[in-house]
């Protein structure tokens, strides 16, 4: 972000599941599943290198008829770019994680990511490809690997096509690769973006999918 300015992600997200994968990855019935889960991002541009962000996670689980409410995954950190050049961006991120509710052991923790982005001229268009590499600590279910990749087209002045991927896994086996395909509509200094997230392969993880709805705001 340019030094002075914000830019916050509200996103909602529905998912639903009545199986999961076990250990070996198998498909196994489970009783019908249901998440409603929204998420803020914000990040300020506080200098040409440096920018500030953080994100709030709530979450609520619906099953055989009983709902809990939780929170998890939000942060508060730092990134600083190291190269922005005519090859693309590098920047690398550090920052605190809160502890996912209901963990007996989880506790405050740290991540540290490795961004790479590149961007690329289609004619009038654009292509922007974006890789993250992270490791998290302080789940209390063991530290966490993420690889996290997008792909955004332009289609014309205000419509991008978005595919995204993150793929996870925790020490205590846990595993998981999302998917999401996108599409997002510029209105200024705000943006609307409506898809599709699934989970095709996973261990000890739900198989759920559901829309998603994300509104941008750029001040």
């Amino acid at each position: 972000m340019e030094p002075g300015r914000t830019q916050a992600i509200v996103k909602v997200e529905t998912q639903r599941a009545s199986e999961a994968f076990d250990e070996a990855g198998q498909l196994v019935p489970i009783p019908v599943h249901h998440d409603l889960a929204a998420d803020l991002f914000v990040e300020r541009g506080v200098t040409e290198r440096l920018t500030l962000q953080g994100k709030v996670y709530l979450a609520s689980a619906k099953e055989d008829g009983l709902s809990q409410t939780a929170y998890g995954n939000s942060e508060l950190g730092a990134r600083w770019t190291a190269y922005n050049g005519t090859k693309g961006v590098l920047s690398f991120y550090t920052g605190l994680t809160l502890p996912v509710a209901g963990t007996e052991k989880g506790q405050a923790g740290f991540e540290a990511r490795v961004l790479l982005g590149r961007a690329v001229k289609l004619g009038s268009r654009k292509l922007v490809a974006d890789m993250q590499l992270a490791t998290l600590s302080g789940s209390g279910y063991g530290r966490e690997t993420r690889l996290e990749g997008t792909l955004g087209l332009e289609l014309s002045e205000n419509w991008t096509l978005m595919t995204q991927m993150q793929s996870g896994q925790i020490e205590n086996g846990t595993a998981w690769l999302k998917d999401e395909i996108s599409i997002t509509r510029n209105l200024g200094q705000n943006s609307i973006q409506i898809g599709w997230r699934q989970t095709p392969f996973a261990k000890n993880f739900t198989k759920a999918s559901g829309p998603i709805i994300g509104l941008w705001r750029r001040f």
